[in-house]
C-alpha cells in the first residue's frame, strides 16, 4: 500500500480501545490508528482530519455511535464504517443500512476477525 489509511477507534471501554488499537497497529500494511473515548471526542477527530475507516462501539453514553455515524456521514460520506457492539445487532438493523454501515461485529471481538475486516475495508477505500 503506497499510502497510509487512517483508522479512528472510538470505544468508552479504555482496554477495548487499547486491545483494538494494538491489533490494528501490528497490520503490515501502515495502517495510521488513532483513538477516541466517546463519540464527541471522534466528532473532534474528524473535524480536524479525514480517516478512511472508522470502527465504533454503538452503546456509550454521551453521542451513541449512530449518531456519531450520522455526523460523520455529513462530513465524509465515503468513510467506511464498522460497528461493535456488547449487545444485539438486530436493534441496530435499519441504522445500519441507512447509514450504509460497512460490518458491524459483536463483542468479544476476534482479533483476526477485525484485522480481516479492516484489511477488507481498506481494499474497499482504494477502489
Amino acid at each position: 500500500m503506497g499510502e497510509h489509511q487512517y483508522i479512528l477507534v472510538v470505544d468508552d471501554d479504555e482496554r477495548v480501545l487499547f486491545v483494538l488499537s494494538q491489533a490494528l497497529r501490528a497490520l503490515e500494511d501502515g495502517y495510521r490508528v488513532e483513538t477516541a473515548r466517546n463519540g464527541e471526542e471522534a466528532l473532534r477527530k474528524a473535524r480536524a482530519k479525514r480517516y478512511d475507516i472508522l470502527i465504533t462501539d454503538i452503546v456509550m453514553s454521551g453521542m451513541n455511535g449512530v449518531e456519531m455515524t450520522e455526523a460523520i456521514r455529513e462530513l465524509y460520506p465515503d468513510t467506511v464504517v464498522i460497528w461493535i457492539t456488547a449487545h444485539s445487532s438486530h436493534r441496530f438493523q435499519s441504522d445500519s443500512e441507512r447509514l450504509k454501515v460497512y460490518r458491524y461485529l459483536e463483542k468479544p471481538i476476534e482479533i483476526g476477525e477485525i484485522r480481516q475486516v479492516v484489511v477488507d475495508a481498506a481494499e474497499q477505500v482504494k477502489s
